[in-house]
């Protein structure tokens, strides 16, 4: 399932020499994909896949399939006023805080128990709180009405501060990680949603806005954030989780980054005589490579590598994709086996 108000139809045009990347003063016909929402002083990040549509192509590259709302709540509508997310600043990753025992064939009715816990008298809310839903599975659903159409504004637990796209995983990550199809289907989703409304996703990067509320950041209150965050930096919560929580520092920006980077060198191919330069954020420094590629798959991503690859190193398979992306191999494999965290209770 791939609606989007922002799709373009048709293929970019192809430059000869064609700068892909995360960062500031790359070269060629320029197509801006991320940036309106960095910090002050940060270049703006550049997705260059060539002239004329390639932000639109590129957002297409990335659709991961998501299913519809009508796959679990075709007679469960919205009980009141749904609102557009006017202001779209970061990307917010939840977790449901439920159990991670379920079966595949339970997915949609754990997700129409959310709808009614959401929309009953606890909580109160118009309709499910997230955007978005990841399962243990990999399935990517639909969740609040409209979210795979346009930026639709959430609800959560402690106050919605605002500006953000709601991405839930389903289960309970205070002690048990979340699974690999999960953690590779939540960086397809965030990747696509980065490139459609302008996210840089790069680690590190942050963005200010002014909060609409909530038990962590009162209305008014200035904030500064990670472009992907995890629900407790918004409001006084646990979630999401102990176990999950900590890749949203590195591993999971890095990945969504090298994600999206990996897809638009796909559209903007070259011959085996022309180079890919790949601009690093905030930096003028270019990397350049060989542009013979081969596929390889960290954690479950798959990404473009050089060929040859020395040695098999993971973070030399990332190479092609700049330094913002560079240290991710080593990140992911160190990060995804050490993390373990004790059960804490929360407050979704």
């Amino acid at each position: 399932m791939r609606p989007d108000p922002h799709r373009h139809p048709g293929r970019p045009t192809i430059t000869r020499r064609t700068a892909i990347g995360l960062g500031a003063g790359a070269v060629g016909a320029t197509v801006t994909g991320f940036g309106s929402s960095a910090a002050a002083g940060a270049g703006p990040a550049v997705a260059q896949v060539g002239n004329g549509d390639g932000v639109g192509a590129l957002i297409d590259a990335l659709a991961p399939t998501i299913r519809p709302r009508d796959d679990w709540g075709g007679d469960l509508p919205a009980t009141g006023p749904i609102t557009t997310e006017s202001d779209v600043r970061f990307l917010l990753v939840h977790h449901t805080a439920s159990p991670n025992d379920y079966g595949p064939d339970e997915v949609i009715d754990q997700i129409r128990g959310f709808y009614r816990f959401h929309t009953g008298p606890e909580k109160g809310w118009p309709d499910v709180a997230y955007n978005f839903f990841v399962d243990r599975f990999g399935g990517i659903w639909e969740a609040r009405a409209g979210s795979a159409a346009g930026p639709i504004r959430g609800d959560a637990t402690g106050g919605s501060q605002g500006h953000a796209i709601l991405c839930s995983l389903i289960g309970n990550h205070h002690v048990e990680p979340i699974t690999d199809d999960a953690q590779a289907s939540l960086v397809s989703l965030l990747a696509w949603l980065a490139v459609r409304y302008d996210v840089d996703p790069t680690p590190g990067t942050t963005t200010d806005f002014v909060s609409r509320g909530s038990s962590r950041w009162p209305a008014g209150v200035a904030v500064t954030a990670r472009t992907i965050s995890g629900h407790r930096d918004m409001s006084d919560t646990t979630c999401p989780g102990d176990a999950f929580y900590p890749l949203l520092g590195d591993v999971v920006p890095a990945a969504v980054t090298a994600t999206v980077t990996a897809a638009a060198e796909t559209l903007a191919p070259v011959e085996s005589d022309e180079e890919v330069v790949l601009v690093p954020t905030e930096s003028t420094t270019s990397i350049t490579t060989s542009s013979t590629t081969s596929p390889s798959t960290i954690a479950g991503i798959e990404t473009a590598a050089a060929t040859p690859v020395a040695n098999d190193d993971p973070v030399g398979r990332l190479a092609p994709f700049g330094a913002a992306a560079a240290g991710l191999g080593a990140v992911l494999l160190a990060g995804l086996s050490r993390l373990r965290g004790r059960a804490q209770p929360d407050a979704n």
